[in-house]
């Protein structure tokens, strides 16, 4: 594999070579996976806001020509479609509404996907901060929250919040244990005590995608330590080499993608595999390392100056991961880390 640290050293052998990845069963159930995930995640979200941007114009356009004729017996008619999309979203939203307080789980769905990955060369964690986000998540996605590894950590996965709000993709990240990152809903599972993963670039690290640099967003981001310490959590550093590499990505106008991420509206630009944009890059191996926890002291309502002393910490024990890794696992081995 040509971006990829694979067979370069014995410490991590060419993963792509290993039989049982090369037979016809698992190249099929592999790349069926990766279209679900990444597919849904694209065509899935790009339909539904054709639909819904549709039926606005529909239903707009409905109500003017009410108001001209002056009577809505005589307003234009929706198209079968918008009806038929209006009463489903309905239906939807009424049993999201009912059933509120449930987690939606689907255990099954857990086992499948992670059972595609059985033979991937397992990493050890229980609960981390993961760098970098990339374009779509690959590390978070393939080597934490569907990789046997993390089966009996017991964590909830931590996903921008405005993917909760699209239907389908809300219920599929239910399935898979996923859970909002706003901070209402990430109070409600520290207070349980849970593990929990998160990427916490969001959208900015996405934006800052450049194919073969290392970025990580995070002299900002404060959020995630101060949690830490109001609970009594120990935080991870975990960081995915390859990551860098599975996506090529559009690198001008940056300050103005930055902008939108306020708004939260991705600002990354991107394409895969030539066949299939959505896909990442097949010649790239991903490699996830997890560093040793930093053990934070509980703290009800820290002050400005214990969070900034430990998210100083936290970021001294990513950048020297990086560093101790980066030897063997990264594709150039002199690569510099990146931070924003």
């Amino acid at each position: 594999m040509r971006n990829a640290a694979g067979g370069r050293t014995p410490a991590w052998p060419n993963n792509d070579e290993r039989p049982e990845l090369r037979t016809l069963r698992g190249r099929v159930l592999r790349f069926v996976l990766l279209w679900f995930l990444f597919g849904l995640w694209i065509v899935g979200l790009a339909t539904f806001i054709g639909l819904w941007l549709f039926s606005g114009v529909c239903v707009a356009r409905s109500a003017w020509s009410a108001m001209q004729r002056g009577s809505w017996t005589e307003a234009e008619p929706l198209p079968v479609t918008v009806q038929m999309y209006l009463v489903a979203m309905v239906m939807y939203e009424g049993f999201h509404f009912v059933t509120r307080e449930s987690e939606h789980l689907w255990p099954a769905m857990r086992r499948m996907a992670r059972y595609v990955f059985l033979h991937y060369p397992q990493t050890s964690a229980r609960c981390s901060r993961v760098h970098p986000h990339g374009i779509l998540t690959c590390g978070f996605s393939l080597n934490g929250a569907h990789h046997m590894a993390f089966q009996r950590a017991g964590c909830r996965w931590i996903s921008a919040e405005n993917l909760f709000y699209f239907p389908i993709m809300r219920d599929i990240l239910h399935w898979m244990e996923f859970s909002s990152s706003s901070k209402t809903s990430m109070q409600r599972i520290m207070r349980t005590g849970q593990n929990l993963c998160l990427l916490p670039g969001g959208f900015e690290e996405a934006t800052l995608f450049q194919r073969g640099k290392h970025r990580v967003y995070i002299k900002k981001r404060f959020g995630f330590i101060k949690l830490a310490l109001q609970h009594g959590y120990n935080v991870y550093p975990t960081y995915t080499f390859g990551e860098e590499y599975t996506y090529h990505a559009f690198p001008y106008l940056q300050w103005l993608r930055l902008q939108l991420n306020r708004f939260r509206i991705p600002g990354a630009i991107f394409f895969g595999l030539p066949l299939c944009f959505f896909l990442p890059r097949s010649d790239v191996d991903l490699i996830t390392v997890v560093g040793k926890p930093l053990h934070l002291p509980h703290v009800e309502h820290p002050s400005r100056e214990l969070v900034k002393e430990c998210h100083d910490k936290y970021v001294q024990a990513l950048q020297d991961l990086f560093d101790t890794h980066k030897g063997v696992y990264a594709v150039d081995p002199d690569a510099k880390l990146e931070l924003f």
